[in-house]
């Protein structure tokens, strides 16, 4: 593992993290940033590294140089899917649901 520096950013919506995470197999800069909110370029650069070394921990395939695998990406930036998917059910639940424009 290198010792790529990068602070993870809090994920801005859940509902828009798991459309995400469901709908593309592929991400890339316009999502990072639909996904943590706006940022500069370097540090959409160093996620993408982080990204890229669990896909060759991984072995996963890439089909486009300028887009980082969605499964890696959000394993190495620490996204945990099932506890976003549970946490939207309890809001819902308790009515509390949140609007996909809103944060949380």
């Amino acid at each position: 593992m290198s010792e790529i520096r990068v602070r993870i950013p809090q994920v801005q919506n859940a509902r828009v993290a798991l459309a995400i995470y469901y709908s593309k197999s592929e991400i890339g800069n316009a999502d990072i940033k639909m996904l943590f909110g706006n940022m500069g370029q370097e540090r959409i650069t160093k996620l993408k590294a982080v990204a890229r070394e669990r896909m060759r921990e991984k072995n996963c395939p890439t089909y486009n140089a300028r887009c980082v695998n969605t499964e890696c990406a959000f394993e190495a930036w620490g996204i945990d899917v099932k506890r976003l998917t549970k946490g939207l059910g309890i809001l819902e639940k308790l009515g509390l649901e949140v609007k996909t424009n809103e944060g949380i």
